[in-house]
């Protein structure tokens, strides 16, 4: 008769088979920043470090992030005479994504005090960019922004209603809405205004969106900088960001399927 200790021994090793022959999972995304441009962040890819570039109105480049854990952030910072590694964010991978858009928003490092970033590989340093980022993941797969869509996503304190060509939308705060873009259109009009805390609706843009390229867009509303207010007028930025996106890459199991 089999033991009870042989039993859970038996158990163990084959938990331990299937953990090591779980496929690891694979997350490409991309940055923006929200505030500052940052071109001094890192994060392990692959076993070695991996400089990352974080734009407020372009897209970064695609990177990849394998394994179970979170996406980690970080700077290359002088302290005590040495280079040692600040966290800039520690990042969750929501379940299910494979393709995300990371929006870098700037977060309290004012009890950092390792506050000298050392350059990057090209010998850059962002000034003023922040050393502690909050983050909000989007999803970036084709399927859900389409290719031939303008994605709104308003991301203002306040709700927002605008006009694009003959179509009115209205927004709440954190609510998007996915338009059909132009194929061929140089331009396509677009106004948009705010409600304000008095009830009022003020226009805060009125210039067309410039629709001359890419495949899909990515329209930001975002509330301004604080330095930039103004008494009684919306303090709200537009944000457009312009992509021409990538297929995902194939899994390994379909690289094995297509050589056969």
């Amino acid at each position: 008769m089999t033991s009870k200790r042989h039993l859970a021994c038996i158990t163990l090793a084959a938990l331990g088979l299937l953990t090591c022959t779980a496929p690891v999972r694979a997350v490409q995304f991309r940055l923006v920043a929200w505030d500052t441009q940052d071109s001094n962040l890192q994060f392990d890819a692959h076993g070695a470090p991996t400089e990352v570039q974080a734009s407020t109105n372009v897209l970064s480049p695609q990177y990849e992030s394998k394994g179970s854990g979170p996406i980690i952030l970080y700077k290359r910072v002088e302290h005590e005479g040495k280079p040692r590694k600040q966290v800039a964010c520690t990042v969750d991978i929501p379940a299910g994504l494979e393709q995300g858009l990371l929006l870098l928003i700037p977060g309290d490092d004012s009890k950092t005090v390792d506050r000298k970033v050392l350059p990057d590989s090209l010998g850059f340093i962002s000034p003023g960019a922040p050393l502690i980022y909050d983050y909000v993941w989007l999803d970036d797969s084709p399927s859900a922004h389409p290719p031939g869509t303008i994605e709104f996503r308003n991301m203002a304190s306040l709700p927002i209603a605008f006009k694009i060509e003959q179509q009115q939308c209205m927004l709440a705060p954190k609510d998007k809405i996915q338009v059909p873009l132009i194929t061929g259109a140089r331009q396509m009009s677009f106004r948009a205004a705010a409600a304000m805390i008095d009830g009022k609706w003020k226009v805060f843009a009125c210039n067309p969106l410039a629709t001359n390229g890419p495949e899909r867009m990515l329209v930001i509303i975002r509330d301004g900088p604080a330095a930039k207010n103004v008494s009684g007028e919306p303090n709200i930025s537009v944000v457009r960001l312009y992509d021409w996106p990538a297929p995902p890459k194939p899994a390994p199991a379909d690289l094995a399927s297509s050589t056969r």
